[in-house]
């Protein structure tokens, strides 16, 4: 007789039309609900960062965009799969975290000839070094610090991917985390 292995319902995040700026702001500067912020989202290799959410984030945190051309386009094109870790902020007293994680995992830009620049493996290094990060950081731990993941429905809009297909990524790599998707506001 086959034993049949049960999985969790899945996903344990919300999907929220709320301004993710507006909300990862709040989780950082919060005292007692408070956490570290981690907010991934997929770049390209071609050293162009202002479209989509990017656009977004470079408005509102321009350091961001600023470091990932630091890079250089001879580093981002041969490095798809890279994540760069950038922290924007730290809460002064309570030592909450805005971290942005830049996941170099779109091999150039949508085309006729590229209509899914999206490289899903790249995509699963990026996934998995963040998953790694969140493990290996021990201030995280030593302060029990909560640590949650904020994003949006990234590797789906202008890179082409399946978000139903990234959504079994996100539960494999990253069920044991609070996760929050929002969707993308224009």
């Amino acid at each position: 007789m086959k034993t049949e292995t049960k999985r969790n319902k899945f996903p344990p995040y919300l999907t929220s039309n709320h301004d993710i700026f507006s909300v990862i702001a709040d989780r950082v500067k919060s005292q007692e609900n408070g956490s570290t912020v981690i907010v991934p989202h997929v770049c390209n290799n071609v050293d162009a960062f202002g479209a989509g959410f990017a656009g977004q984030v470079a408005r509102n945190f321009p350091s961001v965009k600023a470091d990932y051309h630091m890079l250089g386009k001879t580093f981002l094109k041969n490095n798809l799969g890279y994540t760069q870790f950038l922290k924007v902020y730290e809460e002064p007293k309570y030592r909450h975290k805005l971290i942005f994680a830049n996941m170099i995992a779109q091999n150039g830009i949508v085309s006729g000839n590229n209509p899914r620049p999206l490289n899903y493996l790249a995509l699963t290094k990026c996934m998995v070094s963040i998953a790694k990060y969140i493990a290996e950081q021990t201030d995280f731990m030593h302060n029990n610090e909560n640590v949650e993941i904020h994003a949006p429905k990234f590797g789906s809009g202008l890179a082409g991917g399946n978000w139903n297909f990234i959504s079994n990524l996100i539960e494999d790599i990253w069920s044991p985390y609070k996760i929050y998707i929002y969707t993308y506001q224009r």
